[in-house]
């Protein structure tokens, strides 16, 4: 099966050697210039826990991408359904462990979790592109994978083969 036909149904084609570079970018650990679309960044996650509209950090043409779904396409679409998933009464945390900028756009990579009541009802991992608009950050493209999160790369990594299976207990 070809990476090539999901990345074009989802929109993400145009997007593919943009994010290689930013995973070979922060994947070295820079974080260099990220300071302005990180302060934007932590808005969303303050934003919808109060209540208040999130769809403004994202550009008019965004795209919200979440498991299982369709597309969101557009501010106004995103708007009601993030307005719709607040009404829930969920919350959420959102942690980054990777992020750069390059010129006009930056990444940020991380696990997040959706609670209720206290309670993690959802966990996954999150991809946001942002782009500078002007003067302002703006999110192109956001993408949430539920599931378990990917695992956060410690300071000196490397790789031991696939992960071991425990024999049943």
């Amino acid at each position: 099966m070809s990476l090539r036909r999901p990345l074009e149904r989802h929109g993400l084609a145009r997007l593919a050697p943009l994010l290689a570079l930013f995973v070979l970018v922060g994947g070295c650990g820079a974080r260099a210039g990220t300071a302005v679309p990180m302060a934007r960044k932590r808005l969303w996650e303050a934003f919808f826990n109060r209540g208040d509209a999130v769809a403004g950090l994202y550009a008019r043409n965004a795209e919200l991408v979440l498991s299982g779904a369709a597309p969101i396409r557009g501010r106004s679409t995103i708007r009601a359904a993030v307005a719709k998933m607040v009404r829930s009464g969920v919350k959420v945390r959102i942690d980054t462990d990777r992020s750069a900028a390059v010129g006009d756009l930056a990444y940020f990579f991380g696990p997040y979790r959706v609670l209720l009541k206290r309670r993690v009802v959802e966990h996954g991992t999150y991809l946001e592109v942002w782009r500078r608009h002007g003067g302002r950050w703006l999110i192109e493209l956001d993408v949430n994978a539920t599931g378990t999160p990917i695992l956060r790369r410690p300071r000196h990594w490397s790789y031991s083969g696939p992960p071991r299976r425990q024999a049943p207990r």
